[in-house]
């Protein structure tokens, strides 16, 4: 003999596929703040705001004061004029490559001078003693 069956568990049967089927589906996500990407910079600004990047190997002339001469360590201080496209005037060591070039140079001497920027830095290519004005 045969029972008869409930009608609830037939309707569990359709309900609860159906159910799991929905909430499987992906659910939409809240929107995340996207940051916006950095803008790329220069990796080193030697160069002061209102000068243009220096040009790696381009001879920039200069016109000042030798302050202080260190042939040991092959830098001299010049206290130079503004040096067009690469800074403005001001007191500073350059590194001295070939120190021979110093030589005939002292300290208060006007000079005339070339400094070249490389991969490593910058240097005075060139230094020579101004002839006093007579």
């Amino acid at each position: 003999m045969l029972l008869p069956t409930p009608k609830a568990p037939v309707w569990l049967l359709v309900l609860l596929p159906t159910a799991l089927a929905l909430s499987c589906r992906p659910q939409p996500q809240p929107e995340k703040p996207v940051a916006p990407s950095p803008t790329p910079q220069v990796a080193v600004q030697i160069n002061p705001p209102g000068y243009p990047p220096t040009v790696l190997g381009k001879p920039y002339p200069g016109t000042g004061i030798v302050k202080i001469l260190n042939l040991k360590e092959g830098w001299v201080e010049i206290e130079h004029e503004e040096i067009k496209d690469l800074m403005p005037a001001m007191t500073m060591e350059f590194w001295v490559r070939n120190r021979s070039i110093m030589k005939g140079v002292r300290v208060g001497d006007k000079v005339d001078f070339i400094v070249v920027e490389d991969r490593v830095g910058q240097y005075v290519r060139e230094l020579k003693k101004v002839a006093p004005a007579r």
